[in-house]
């Protein structure tokens, strides 16, 4: 028996250490990527065609090994974020790497942003609800299925097993505990520009939108109005369409962005008040209580990245944090660390940290107080108190930033630098950092 024991000891740290993991079979009729093949520790992968990427996910627990096949000659590939330090090995054709945690990741060929491959390596699933529990609107796996508008009301779940398409859209209005789970996918393809918002959120509370794959949106893409306590949890979002936002957030209190995935041709996040030309009720409420963390996030050829306006028709907007984020790419003339107050707001208390920039083409810091073509209150406002920590920005170019407040008595004050590295020179003035200001007040650098 002593001599026993030690095996057993191996072999009971080896089974907690195996690899648990879960793919997805995909409907008959999914239209599959035509330049891409997968496989995970030797299983084949489905690969979904969007017009924006490759797709495919998975879920799984301890370690697992990754073989892309591209159907071309390769190159060279990124696999991004960069932060992650995934060493791949290429062999001919085929991009090989290992990953022992969930990631979402984008690989990309031969430079190629127009056509990456997202791979979605999902933790694996808790708290499946019961097909049965009539408080579950439950999209079974291996079909795409086409319900029109779904409607949640308080306490309602909606399920998407890992393996379903759902073509439609969902709305809560004035509900209360709501949860939209599972692995699968909610594709908005079918529908015109503008016509549906994907997920609409309005005057409800305590929601969780939590591990599904959103393609294809028409409008904003996951929007929170006169909300409060909404939490968005390993959602990924994909899109390459107008007014496509990923998770704009307006009139909201309480909100969580955490371990998201956001491609999206317009804003990647978008906080706002007052804002009825598609919902008629009032949302000119403060927001309060903010923050977008451990996610990823690629911005096309509109918007910005970490946007906070245009439309800004409250008193405040306040206690806003991003932190510990990868943005793999800003495509767009316009920025990436943006503010835009365009009505009467006090925008204040605001910190960017522990952010990383792999590519960034328009704006790197874009402030304004203004009146622009959303405008409506008659007074300006004012930006106060943001703090950028631990920044580091990489690319091609060295991108310009800009801090324009309104006149004399609408400013921007008191913005600080600290840590922010750009190419690899850390900014300590306006001359090295190429910052632009006109009535703005105690910009610092430490």
């Amino acid at each position: 028996m002593k001599n026993l024991l030690p095996i057993l000891i191996i072999l009971m740290a080896i089974c907690s250490h195996a690899t648990n993991l879960i793919t997805y079979p995909a409907p008959q009729d999914a239209e599959a990527a035509p330049e891409f093949e997968l496989e995970v520790n030797g299983q084949p992968v489905f690969v979904y065609n969007t017009r924006t990427a490759a797709v495919a996910y998975f879920s799984f627990e301890g370690k697992v090994d990754i073989k892309i096949t591209f159907l071309s000659p390769v190159y060279t590939f990124d696999i991004r974020p960069k932060s992650r330090n995934i060493a791949g090995e290429l062999y001919r054709n085929q991009v090989r790497f290992s990953l022992d945690n969930p990631e979402n990741l984008s690989v990309e060929i031969n430079k190629n942003i127009k056509r990456p491959l997202f791979i979605f390596a999902n933790p694996l699933e808790s708290n499946i609800p019961d097909k049965a529990d009539k408080n579950v609107i439950f999209f079974e796996a291996g079909k795409i299925h086409y319900p029109g508008e779904v409607f949640i009301k308080s306490n309602q779940t909606v399920y998407i097993e890992g393996g379903a398409i759902v073509r439609g859209h969902f709305m809560t209005d004035k509900a209360q505990n709501i949860k939209i789970t599972g692995r699968g996918i909610l594709d908005n393809s079918r529908y015109l520009k503008g016509e549906h918002r994907p997920i609409e959120i309005n005057q409800c509370k305590n929601v969780l939108v939590e591990g599904i794959i959103l393609t294809e949106s028409r409008h904003w893409s996951c929007a929170s109005t006169a909300s409060s306590h909404v939490t968005y949890n390993n959602l990924k979002i994909v899109s390459e369409n107008d007014w496509d936002d990923g998770i704009d957030i307006v009139g909201s209190q309480h909100v969580l962005v955490n371990n998201c995935f956001i491609r999206t041709k317009d804003d990647c996040i978008a906080i706002k008040s007052g804002v009825n030309y598609f919902t008629k009720f009032n949302s000119s409420f403060t927001v309060n209580d903010v923050v977008v963390q451990n996610s990823v996030m690629w911005n096309g050829a509109w918007g910005n990245a970490l946007e906070i306006g245009f439309e800004t028709r409250s008193d405040t907007i306040k206690n806003v944090t991003f932190k510990n984020c990868d943005l793999i790419h800003v495509e767009g003339p316009e920025g990436t660390f943006t503010i835009h107050n365009g009505d009467r707001a006090i925008v204040k208390n605001v910190l960017y940290e522990d952010i990383r920039v792999e590519d960034s083409q328009g704006w790197l810091i874009d402030f304004k107080i203004l009146f622009s073509q959303y405008s409506k209150d008659k007074k300006r406002g004012k930006i106060e108190d943001i703090r950028f920590r631990n920044i580091t920005v990489e690319g091609e170019r060295f991108p310009y930033s800009q801090l324009l407040g309104f006149d004399e008595t609408h400013r921007i004050k008191g913005v600080s630098l600290e840590n922010f590295v750009i190419h690899g020179i850390k900014v300590t003035s306006t001359y090295n950092g190429m910052i632009t200001t006109n009535n703005a007040d105690e910009l610092t650098f430490k």
